[in-house]
């Protein structure tokens, strides 16, 4: 195994100073997404929240006076763009835009570049939202935790700086070799940084459990779905290094979700054609 340092084991209790670093929009993607699942959705306080990050701002005009929307004429300000947009539309939108300002860095540690990051993000993201729709679940919290399900390597990748030696991808299972060198792993940073930006609970824990949910028995159905997900995404080739074997061997997945191998087939090609038709949205975002 790579040297590691010792001194860049991780401190839970300097994750605030390390959130501190990252673009404020996740922040936000956070307060908008508890504010509608606690019903307090009013126009006037989803544009308060957008306008607390002016490139999510700049980004939502910008997407809402494109030709995806065929307006004439061009939305002046915050609410006019909700408004055309739709709040359905809305948290999609903020959540690509916050993804987007958050994986705009290569991650040297993980031989992982922003846009493999990127790309992975929105695929597991938008599988989330067909693998909820097919069981019952809720769609946009899946949608929600498939977009920031690797967040929290952006924070182990800062605070590696460069100090630790990228993960060798030989086999070591990721999760191991990150509680080797930061004394915790990814899914469990990802999951204590939405809980510091109060994101819905069920987003929390599914990011906690997702890498290995069988794990937790009591874990709700959203882990395994997010475990899926992940499956989902490495199957259409936007998966990301030494994660391939964390998709394989749970059959706790069918019973938990109550799909089968076919209907999972059927909603990677209904993922892979929705993210397609996705392009030019999220051209406009990456451009911002």
């Amino acid at each position: 195994m790579a040297a590691l340092l010792a001194n860049k084991r991780f401190d839970p209790a300097t994750l605030g100073a390390h959130a501190s670093k990252l673009p404020p929009a996740p922040q936000v993607f956070g307060r908008l997404v508890a504010a509608i699942n606690q019903g307090d959705s009013s126009l006037d306080r989803m544009a308060e929240l957008v306008r607390l990050d002016a490139t999510l701002t700049s980004q939502l005009l910008r997407v809402a006076n494109s030709a995806l929307f065929g307006f004439r004429s061009q939305a002046s300000n915050v609410e006019e763009a909700i408004l055309r947009v739709g709040f359905k539309e809305l948290h999609r939108i903020v959540g690509l835009c916050a993804a987007s300002t958050a994986f705009q860095s290569d991650m040297a540690v993980y031989g992982t570049q922003a846009e493999q990051l990127w790309g992975s993000a929105v695929t597991t993201a938008v599988a989330m939202e067909k693998l909820c729709s097919a069981t019952g679940a809720d769609a946009a919290l899946g949608y929600t935790a498939g977009l920031l399900r690797s967040i929290g390597k952006m924070v182990l990748a800062r605070h590696a700086a460069g100090a630790v030696s990228p993960y060798p991808d030989d086999g070591t299972p990721l999760p191991d070799w990150e509680t080797s060198a930061f004394g915790v792993h990814h899914a469990r940073i990802g999951a204590m940084l939405c809980e510091l930006w109060r994101f819905p609970r069920p987003i929390v824990t599914a990011l906690s459990d997702h890498l290995r949910p069988a794990a937790n028995p009591a874990g709700g159905v959203l882990a395994h779905l997010l475990n899926l997900a992940g499956f989902v995404a490495t199957n259409l080739d936007r998966g990301l290094p030494g994660e391939a074997m964390l998709w394989v061997g749970d059959p706790a997945r069918y019973e938990k979700t109550g799909l089968n191998d076919a209907r999972i087939e059927e909603l990677q090609m209904d993922t892979i054609l929705e993210v397609d038709k996705m392009k030019t949205m999220l051209e406009f975002i990456r451009q911002g």
